[in-house]
């Protein structure tokens, strides 16, 4: 019977992370987020909330169209085993004085999901993979002085899984399904050292999530549980004015992916070999106000995943990728600012799928391949601000 590994790509994130939270974040290819102004950024940096003004409503949506295809070598025949979706996000601030700003953000912080042919050469290593995850995380920012703001928050945080491979062959499948609720942390600061530059730090803890499901093959059914550690991130940004128009900006970004080691499922005899090296995104990017209605933004950034030839499998056949982005912010009037950006993430040439003898994810039939992928996000978001 196949293992069944509950990651799945996430189109432009390494391993299984989103970063789809921010339209005016995406138009920069994420530059700079840590250290930047837009509510939305609090995803990254709660410090960010001290730069509010006045109570303000955050809503946004991105459509992630991937393209990700797994070339066998056995037979010959490409597949494209991507999905669409769609990931809301949603957060509020209020300020409580002129120090202290209170925030809530909604978002979806892992998952997505895969869908290969029930009949397909791999289908021993997977099916169908499903990811959803729902965080909460409520947060306080104080401006402790013109230079220095810090920030924190809880998470709390919703992860399920369910995941498919096959059984027999062009038969039934094993099913995994699994949840669980866990809780976490976030951190910040915001640095003013002079005029027109501002540095960021945001720190997003790790969650331990203790999944309880149910493993169901055909004629047999029992559970199933297994502990995941969500990596912690941490985000570095900066953010410069260079005219009153125009800001440049960048993003250092490290995922801590080396922290999951091999999973027990336990209640079965599987273990999921994960060993995932960490994660990293470097960005730059730049906005330009063209007037006092409309701003541009544009961006470039370069991920290193988690992925190597030796843990790569065909749930996640992901390798590094570039990015550019563009995108554009119009306030509407005092209260009412749209975002839209769009970006376009490619892998760097083909990855070797490469599951045989040696290899510990090997279940008695070789697999080898390629995969590579290609990726379209389209993000809008609405801002709504009420009272000063």
């Amino acid at each position: 019977m196949a293992a069944l590994a509950f990651l799945v790509p996430e189109a432009q994130a390494g391993g299984f992370i989103i970063r789809s939270q921010s339209a005016p974040g995406f138009g920069m290819s994420l530059a700079g987020v840590a250290a930047g102004d837009e509510l939305s950024y609090s995803f990254w940096n709660p410090a960010v909330l001290s730069q509010v003004d006045g109570f303000q409503v955050e809503a946004g949506a991105a459509a992630v169209l991937p393209s990700i295809d797994i070339f066998s070598d056995a037979t010959g025949s490409e597949i494209d085993i991507g999905e669409n979706a769609l990931v809301p996000s949603s957060f509020v601030a209020a300020p409580l004085t002129d120090q202290l700003t209170v925030g809530l953000a909604v978002t979806s912080p892992f998952g997505l999901s895969t869908d290969a042919p029930h009949d397909w050469d791999g289908q021993f290593y997977s099916r169908k993979s499903e990811i959803f995850s729902i965080n909460a995380s409520p947060m306080i920012s104080w401006r402790v002085n013109d230079k220095l703001s810090i920030g924190a928050g809880l998470q709390f945080e919703y992860f399920k899984a369910d995941l498919t491979s096959a059984a027999v062959l062009n038969g039934p499948s094993a099913e995994l399904k699994a949840d669980d609720f866990g809780v976490g942390f976030n951190l910040g600061m915001q640095f003013r050292p002079w005029d027109g530059t501002t540095i960021g730090l945001g720190y997003r803890s790790s969650i331990a999530h203790d999944l309880e499901g149910h493993l169901t093959v055909p004629g047999d059914r029992s559970s199933a549980n297994a502990t995941l550690d969500t990596p912690d991130v941490v985000s570095l940004g900066i953010v410069q004015k260079v005219t009153d128009r125009l800001r440049l900006a960048g993003t250092v970004e490290w995922n801590n992916w080396s922290r999951l080691g091999d999973v027990k499922v336990e209640g079965t005899d599987q273990t999921l070999y994960l060993e995932y090296r960490d994660g990293w995104l470097f960005s730059v990017g730049a906005e330009y106000d063209v007037n006092d209605k409309l701003t541009l933004r544009a961006g470039a950034g370069y991920e290193i995943v988690p992925l190597t030839t030796d843990n790569r499998d065909t749930r996640l056949p992901e390798m590094d990728q570039v990015m550019f982005s563009v995108g554009a912010s119009y306030a509407c009037n005092d209260r009412v600012t749209l975002a839209v950006s769009y970006l376009h993430s490619m892998g760097v040439g083909d990855a070797k799928i490469d599951i045989q003898s040696d290899n510990k994810r090997w279940l008695g039939i070789d697999y080898t391949g390629t995969s590579n992928l290609d990726v379209n996000i389209v993000s809008v978001g609405v801002n709504v601000k009420f009272g000063g």
